[in-house]
């Protein structure tokens, strides 16, 4: 019986660092935006359960987001960052996030169609 618990002892632990762990991915895309007021709005709309870590660069208005896929989609990314003002790739502001906006955060805009 002890033989059979040091062999399956660290399986399991194995298992078990390997879940903590979950599935960590890194994205990385442009998000408009203008200023330092936007770097922190950006940031702290993903300050979420599940986002390690999210970088957003004022000159090349890119970001880098590193976040675990079992506990949040880029998809809900892209909604975090839109609803807080924000355009992104896949998911534009709507016209009332994007004027809660402070004049200096007002980015240009695309027109919808």
């Amino acid at each position: 019986m002890k033989t059979l618990r040091k062999l399956l002892t660290p399986i399991f632990l194995l298992i078990g660092i390997t879940a903590m762990a979950g599935e960590i991915d890194t994205l990385k895309f442009e998000v408009k935006g203008n200023c330092e007021m936007c770097k922190e709005r950006i940031e702290e709309a993903l300050d979420v359960r599940g986002i390690k870590s999210a970088d957003w660069n004022v000159e090349s208005k890119i970001i880098v987001i590193v976040y675990d896929k079992s506990m949040i989609n880029e998809i809900r990314i892209h909604h975090l960052i839109a609803a807080a003002g924000y355009d992104t790739p896949r998911e534009k502001a709507s016209d009332k996030a994007y004027s809660n906006l402070p004049g200096c955060c007002h980015y240009s805009r695309e027109q919808k169609e």
